[in-house]
């Protein structure tokens, strides 16, 4: 496992920080009710997805999958906890939720992936 695996799930996870930490007033009005917890599910499924291929050791991941989805859940949380000290933002249990099971559907796509080209 390099170091340089761990770059783009890192970068990602920087991303996020970046993005919630955006005030609420220059958020734009979500085209319907809900929409962010697509936007979270979105991005919190390719944090699982790229960390769990940098946890992965090139064949298989199901050893690191709970461990990752378990970690980027708490990830999820301290944004969530984060967001209460930005203007016009707010912490939400669901966003908690829909961004652990954005994790444990990425982590589950790339042992799908994993498994593919395994039997490859």
């Amino acid at each position: 496992m390099s170091a340089q695996r761990w770059l783009p799930p890192l970068l990602w996870a920087a991303l996020i920080l970046i993005l919630t930490s955006i005030p609420g007033s220059h958020i734009p009005v979500p085209p319907f009710r809900n929409f962010d917890k697509i936007v979270h599910l979105a991005i919190y499924g390719v944090l699982g997805w790229l960390t769990a291929r940098a946890w992965s050791n090139g064949s298989t991941i199901t050893a690191a999958a709970l461990a990752t989805i378990v970690l980027i859940s708490c990830f999820g949380a301290l944004d969530e906890w984060h967001q209460q000290f930005i203007p016009q933002r707010s912490m939400e249990l669901l966003d908690w939720a829909t961004d652990t099971t954005g994790a444990a559907i990425g982590v589950n796509l790339a042992l799908a992936s994993a498994r593919r080209r395994v039997s490859a």
